[in-house]
């Protein structure tokens, strides 16, 4: 019976060091703040040039600025004007080649410069950035940018990101509202949701303030390797939800070393035990 107890003990044990170790690989850190953007756009990844450029595609790094002046060399640009707001949208565009999806007509919306009961842009942000109006005010309405295709020809500009998944994206959330969230999904899955309300208080900042830091935020998010999200959904049910400088990051998802020798640490733990028990 001492016996059985120390191994069912012993496998309690390596149970729960297991769940933890799966808990932490499966879970998305966030966290705030990025550089000042040299391209008089307010705050941007610093994963990417302060100008929001990049040095090459093979780094992996991805940014949409709403700008034309910054699509990336080497990908195919949309050069997408058709979400522009009529004379406040010189030199606007969405530049990345993926699917824009809004839930309805004028939900989504790129332009520059701010306009009273319409629109705020981020702190510092004299260039393009986009927004989300909802259909009908206090009903949520939402826009989906969707990066299968992205994923999938991807490998055919850059062959060392072939496979890729997203493990980071970054965005500049300005002027933050309790009523904006963003979601990420893999396909139809809900993976992570970061909603305003969130972020106002843990940062301590005010809803709709266009100035201070702690409402307008560089916000980072590391995905997983057990996370693996192709779509991010900007939902708002007020005016408005305004956004810049998204950046992504790609990886191939090898699994870390760490997390391997952790648990080979523990399958050496169990046998030498067995061993021990046996005697």
């Amino acid at each position: 019976m001492t016996r059985l107890f120390k191994k069912a003990k012993f496998l309690s044990a390596a149970a729960l060091v297991a769940l933890t170790a799966s808990q932490q690989i499966s879970a998305a850190t966030i966290t705030f703040g990025g550089q000042a953007a040299t391209d008089d756009s307010g705050k941007t990844s610093v994963n990417v040039n302060s100008n929001n450029t990049i040095n090459t595609i093979s780094d992996g790094f991805f940014v949409e600025t709403f700008d034309v002046a910054t699509a990336i060399p080497g990908l195919p640009s949309a050069n997408d004007t058709s979400y522009n707001v009529t004379d406040k949208s010189t030199g606007c565009a969405i530049n990345s080649p993926l699917l824009v999806q809004p839930s309805a007509t004028n939900v989504l919306n790129v332009r520059s410069g701010s306009e009273r009961n319409v629109a705020a842009a981020p702190a510092g942000n004299d260039t393009c950035y986009a927004y989300t109006t909802p259909d009908t005010v206090d009903t949520p309405s939402f826009v989906d940018i969707d990066y299968t295709d992205f994923l999938t020809n991807i490998g055919s500009i850059e062959a060392s990101l072939a496979g890729s998944s997203i493990d980071y994206l970054g965005f500049y959330w300005g002027s933050i509202d309790t009523y904006n969230t963003f979601e990420f999904y893999s396909d139809n899955t809900l993976v992570k949701s970061i909603a305003g309300e969130e972020i106002l208080n843990l940062l301590g900042g005010v809803e709709g303030d266009k100035e201070s830091d702690k409402s307008n935020v560089y916000v980072n998010i590391d995905f997983t390797i057990d996370e693996a999200f192709n779509r991010l959904r900007v939902v708002s049910s007020g005016i408005a939800g305004e956004f810049d400088n998204i950046v992504v990051g790609l990886t191939k998802r090898d699994v870390p070393a760490p997390t391997g020798l952790a648990f080979l640490g523990l399958g050496l733990m169990g046998l030498a035990l067995r061993k021990k028990l046996q005697k």
